[in-house]
């Protein structure tokens, strides 16, 4: 698949502002942050403007993401970790399976 730029301008935009909204922060408020115009960005979570580099990189440090985060939805080439393994296997359980390994977990992380 060829990535083209209105492709990463719509993907950076996209999942910028959703987890902005997660945070549940306003433009205004990062915008503000991050020393950046609203109009800016209004615009590169809109898909217009992608802004410099290190302001791609303040949103990201600001909104706790990574850049992978933001790019893996055109990313054809994925790292196989045990995280991104266990996150397949544990989305695969039902909601009791999953609340038996997060007790398993805590049990984990309190007594070793």
């Amino acid at each position: 698949m060829l990535v083209t730029n209105k492709d990463i301008l719509n993907i950076i935009g996209f999942r910028l502002k959703k987890f902005r909204l997660e945070k549940k922060m306003t433009q205004e408020y990062v915008a503000e942050q991050i020393n950046v115009s609203t109009d800016l960005l209004r615009n590169i979570e809109n898909g217009r403007n992608v802004g410099s580099i290190s302001t791609l990189l303040n949103l990201c440090n600001f909104l706790q993401i990574t850049l992978d985060m933001i790019f893996e939805p055109l990313l054809t080439t994925k790292i196989d970790t045990l995280d991104t393994k266990l996150s397949q296997y544990i989305k695969s359980l039902s909601q009791e399976d999953k609340d038996i390994i997060k007790n398993i977990i805590i049990h984990i992380d309190k007594n070793y």
